[in-house]
């Protein structure tokens, strides 16, 4: 039970978030062979309503590509709203702004969830709405 003090918290989903944001905004392909879960699943809804889903290979195989074109690391920024934990379940609700999918920056609203399996949070699913910043 003590290890659950500390692994099954608000604060320890937050550091797994920043974890993947960093991760995944330099491209490090072989960190999210780790953060994400096997059965991994994403869900894209884009600004025209039209919906992109991608397993863990194929998202990964996304970022590799990013990693071998030279891109420019993603933007880091996060406006954190909610986070609970259910036993070995989590999720995580934050915005996000960067370009990942298109080259555009977008505004990201996204729903993270994770599970607790082989001592460590990995996320099992996403669920993306990407959003056009209101123009300056």
């Amino acid at each position: 039970m003590t290890a659950l003090i500390h692994t099954h918290t608000n604060e320890a989903i937050r550091s797994a978030m920043d974890h993947l944001i960093d991760r995944a905004t330099h491209f490090d392909v072989q960190a999210l062979e780790t953060i994400y879960h096997k059965d991994f699943h994403t869900t894209l809804v884009m600004p025209d309503s039209s919906v992109m889903t991608y397993n863990k290979e194929e998202f990964i195989a996304h970022f590799a590509k990013q990693a071998e074109e030279g891109k420019a690391p993603l933007n880091t920024w996060a406006d954190w709203h909610d986070f609970h934990v259910l036993g070995d379940s989590a999720v995580c609700v934050l915005s996000r702004k960067h370009s990942g999918m298109n080259g555009e920056e977008m505004k990201l609203l996204c729903n993270i969830e994770f599970r607790f399996e082989n001592d460590q949070w990995q996320v099992l699913r996403e669920q993306v709405f990407l959003r056009p910043l209101p123009e300056a």
